[in-house]
């Protein structure tokens, strides 16, 4: 018959004890995340856009036409691709500065559902009942003023 060797039970190691400071701190360190620092190249394409903005127009589907900054020509911007026609090689992890400028106007521009041009989004009017218009469309003040549209 084999007997099993009684043994002094064992004290358990538990870990430090934090204090409220140290995990407030941890909280706080953990919550605000930096940001990525901006480029250089990203600040003067929001430039860009800003002085230009409207001179920066929609060719096609993605296709942006941008002005240089140094005012000596347009550059043809691909959207899909993320490709310019300016001379300038960016390095991979950044992007080109008409490429950020085409970007930001598309975002604050919107297509007018009447004549199909592109104007700013505080310059259109949202469609809430209408025989022409579906609901939700967008309109400029020239299409708006001309029809049976009740807007919000």
């Amino acid at each position: 018959m084999c007997r099993k060797k009684e043994t002094a039970p064992q004290e358990r190691q538990l870990p430090e004890a934090r204090t409220t400071e140290s995990l407030e701190a941890t909280v706080i360190e953990r919550s605000l995340a930096q940001p990525a620092p901006q480029t250089t190249r990203f600040e003067r394409g929001i430039t860009l856009a800003q002085e230009h903005f409207e001179e920066i127009t929609r060719v096609a589907p993605w296709i942006w036409s941008v002005p240089s900054a140094t005012g000596s020509g347009v550059h043809a911007v691909n959207l899909k691709t993320g490709e310019c026609s300016c001379e300038d090689r960016t390095p991979t992890d950044e992007t080109d500065k008409h490429v950020v400028a085409a970007k930001y106007v598309k975002a604050k521009t919107a297509t007018c559902s009447g004549c199909s041009r592109r104007f700013r989004h505080r310059d259109l009017v949202e469609v809430q009942e209408s025989l022409t218009y579906f609901e939700g469309d967008l309109l400029c003040p020239e299409c708006w003023g001309g029809s049976d549209a009740v807007v919000l």
